[in-house]
């Protein structure tokens, strides 16, 4: 009777033991769940991540193009300049047509 209930009680540790690996795998198991459902997320998170820096070398590109064509367009000054040189001449319009005209007349 000794031997059948040391049997018993090494039994119901047996079985708490077990019950402990099974509780922790359950655990294990939903962390494991967890890390793989965060792995569809992560992937995601890198193709947006990727696509930001393809779109920034591609701004980069436009940016240098944009300086390009902006060296080559007339700067500030030469605008002014010919802003200028047009209003003389429509101020002085006036006087080259009167000069036209009284040299055609006298002709």
């Amino acid at each position: 009777m000794a031997d059948q209930a040391k049997e018993v009680e090494d039994m119901k540790e047996f079985i708490t033991v077990l019950m402990d690996v099974k509780v922790s795998l359950a655990e294990q198991s939903g962390k494991l769940d967890s890390l793989l459902d965060m792995k569809d997320k992560i992937n995601e998170t890198y193709d947006i991540a990727k696509g930001a820096y393809n779109r920034s070398k591609e701004n980069e590109k436009d940016i240098d193009d944009l300086k390009k064509g902006i060296s080559s367009t007339a700067s500030k000054e030469d605008v002014e300049r010919i802003v200028k040189q047009r209003e003389n001449m429509f101020k002085n319009l006036p006087s080259w047509l009167a000069l036209a005209i009284s040299i055609a007349v006298f002709y």
